[in-house]
């Protein structure tokens, strides 16, 4: 749904203009500090921005240090929520050169620390105890550092080596000033802008607003470890560390220390020879498997939190840790991507298109014919490719591109899943550029589509759900009554229904002047600083 001026307005209050400025302006000095300006590819401006940009004066600020030290820094500046968008930038090593790479791999794991005294009292009062009556031994140098805690080994007193994880001081507070402006950005763009409500901007934001609140409490994290341990239990897929829940807090978790090789150490890989693209055609199937079987998905997949267990370099398995940020999609939504997917890999184009209907993600009038033509002439030329050579974020876009005339939207959901997908596209590429992503999932999805819509099941869910249906069928008689009534009140209440449509028009066109000088003002500061 679009932002409403109200919705907007009372954004604006609710974040207080101190705080907006305050963030927008650090924005801005953080891009011009560290010169970010000259990681832009050439811009086509027309000659009203080149004089702007010429005549700036913020552009005689030297640029000091490498490309990728400077976005390392800036990123690392801007708050922990940008120290995220840093991590999935990492594993794009197609957009960026290897140079950039290097350093954004900083963000896996090797953020500045904090001062260990205040992470032992963190743990403190968050466990009730001392820490010596906690661990037969804890070391206070921290193993590892992230954007949102930091990490120390430490020995149970039952002999069990395990890695305490403690979220950083204040760390809510800085999440909340990040998401502020960019919340405001969100709305006031999908207030503007028509494509932003088409990609629903502002529903995707908030989603990950939640996604990133819940990222701070630890207590979902090892819930959430412990149920995708139960998924993958005896698995030789993946292993999950175990979780030590009278260990662990909202501020404290601590688990099993595991024993494996980073994903992007493929020095050792290769050393050990460890089988490459059976590693690569693993990492595939966890995916679908999470996403279509447990509908329970890792969905903060960065190579930080990525290990193999190369006890059988001919087998190997993954080892994930961080289960923070999961997704999970509804039934409705797994059914009709799964299904999507299915078709694409059979190349039945028409039935994509007639999926992408029926599941809403493109206006229901919408002609069959002409979205089938649409789909064919994006997807024939790429389902035949390579793993090697398909980029999957540059295809969601010309795929956003492409059916802008059909108005699509997808859910926030699918686009979280998306994001899991662009980073495992991005390892994927790194561990094995000849992996063929739609051989190595087209069985999958097909036999996931037959095994959970076959007749039997179907039939066994229906037989499950009867005493609901039954419920149902008994109350419609009287809320079809109930609806008749509602109608013939509706009739006495025109005239007054009518003359308060016109008071809320009244109030939408002075809100939009009042939001238009806002924008204005944002513009004016923006050609001040460029």
């Amino acid at each position: 749904m679009k932002t409403s001026p109200e919705e907007l307005w009372l954004c604006t209050k609710e974040l207080k203009p101190k705080m907006i400025f305050v963030q927008f302006f650090k924005i801005i000095y953080i891009f011009w500090k560290y010169r970010l300006d000259l990681l832009l590819p050439e811009l086509n401006l027309n000659l009203f921005f080149k004089i702007l940009y010429v005549i700036n004066p913020l552009r005689l600020i030297p640029a000091r240090g490498s490309k990728g030290e400077r976005l390392f820094s800036a990123l690392l500046a801007a708050g922990p929520v940008y120290v995220k968008l840093g991590q999935i930038l990492s594993t794009r090593s197609d957009f960026f050169d290897d140079e950039i790479i290097h350093e954004l791999t900083k963000f896996q794991s090797n953020l500045p620390t904090f001062d260990s005294r205040i992470a032992v009292k963190i743990i403190e009062d968050d466990l009730g105890k001392p820490i010596e009556e906690l661990f037969e031994s804890f070391q206070r140098k921290p193993l590892a550092a992230a954007s949102i805690a930091q990490v120390h080994e430490a020995v149970l007193f039952s002999g069990e080596d395990v890695v305490v994880k403690v979220i950083r001081p204040n760390i809510r507070k800085e999440i909340t000033k990040n998401l502020g402006l960019i919340k405001l950005i969100s709305k006031l763009l999908d207030f503007l802008l028509v494509d932003a409500q088409r990609l629903q901007l502002k529903e995707l934001v908030q989603e990950y607003e939640i996604v990133i609140q819940g990222e701070v409490d630890l207590k979902r994290e090892s819930a959430n470890t412990r149920l995708t341990a139960e998924y993958f239990e005896n698995s030789n897929l993946l292993y999950v560390p175990k979780v030590f829940s009278e260990f662990s807090g909202s501020q404290t978790l601590t688990i099993e220390k595991i024993k494996g090789v980073p994903i992007t150490d493929f020095k050792t890989l290769d050393k050990l020879e460890v089988d490459r693209k059976l590693l690569s055609e693993r990492g595939v199937s966890i995916f679908f498997k999470q996403v279509f079987e447990d509908n329970f998905f890792h969905a903060d997949m960065h190579p930080g939190n990525i290990f193999v267990d190369v006890s059988n370099p001919k087998s190997p398995t993954y080892i994930n840790v961080d289960y923070a940020i999961c997704g999970s999609l509804s039934d409705q939504e797994q059914f009709f991507i799964g299904k999507m997917l299915s078709e694409m890999f059979s190349q039945n184009f028409k039935a994509v298109a007639e999926t992408m209907i029926r599941a809403g993600w493109v206006d229901n009038k919408t002609s069959p014919l002409e979205l089938e033509i649409t789909v064919r002439t994006f997807l024939e030329p790429i389902i035949e490719k390579p793993f090697d050579d398909i980029n999957f974020g540059e295809m969601l876009f010309q795929f956003f591109d492409s059916t802008r005339k059909y108005n699509l939207s997808l859910p926030p959901s699918l686009l979280l899943l998306e994001k899991t997908l662009i980073n495992i596209e991005g390892l994927g590429k790194q561990i094995y550029p000849e992996l063929d992503l739609w051989v190595t999932a087209k069985p999958f999805i097909q036999e996931w589509i037959k095994a959970k819509y076959n007749p039997a099941r179907i039939f066994k869910k229906i037989h499950d759900d009867a005493g609901f249906l039954i419920e149902k069928a008994v109350n419609l008689p009287s809320q079809i009554a109930n609806l008749f009534d509602a109608v013939d009140k509706m009739e006495n209440y025109t005239t007054e229904l009518r003359d308060l449509r016109k008071e809320v028009k009244k109030s939408e066109r002075r809100r939009s002047w009042q939001l238009f000088a806002l924008a204005f003002l944002l513009i004016l500061i923006i050609f001040a600083v460029i």
